[in-house]
């Protein structure tokens, strides 16, 4: 009678291990899930570029955007070459409730595009997910570089040092 309790015992074990990494493989499916959902861009990142960085040869991407003052059919282009090679800046505004075009950002830069579909220097635009992403991947990664982050009169001595 004692060798059979042993064996159930021991199925008992393996069967609480078996539990245990099913529990803690739900557990990081559920965490992962939740950061995938945060790995979009939020409200306040920025997109920033500098003319002095390298960029791709390849990266030809013309971006459609809509002005964001509800005026219907106005739309003008973000091209990342002509951005990259003057300079400028895309802020995430806002998330607008819509399917396409669905965040709010605000342009800042010589130029947009060297043709009729400039946006200006300064623009409030509408975009898509994908066109922030792509606009983010040609500048290197949203934020602003580091050595740009603080003015020399800001630093403190310790930094200096």
């Amino acid at each position: 009678m004692r060798a059979n309790d042993s064996k159930t015992s021991g199925v008992g074990s393996v069967l609480l291990g078996v539990v245990a990494i099913a529990l803690a493989g739900m557990v990081g499916t559920v965490g992962l899930i939740n950061q995938v959902g945060e790995l979009s861009p939020k409200v306040g990142d920025i997109v920033s570029f500098d003319p002095m960085d390298s960029m791709s040869r390849d990266m030809q991407a013309l971006l459609p955007a809509m002005l964001a003052d509800d005026r219907p059919g106005v739309a003008c282009v973000l091209d990342v070459r002509t951005i990259h090679a003057n300079g400028g800046s895309v802020i995430i505004e806002a998330r607008e409730p819509r399917a396409d075009f669905a965040y709010r950002v605000h342009w800042a830069g010589p130029r947009s595009s060297n043709d009729g579909s400039n946006c200006g220097s300064s623009a409030d635009l509408l975009v898509n997910l994908e066109d922030i992403e792509v606009l983010a991947m040609a500048a290197g990664g949203y934020g602003v570089p580091a050595g740009k982050q603080a003015g020399v009169f800001w630093r403190s001595a310790a930094a200096a040092q």
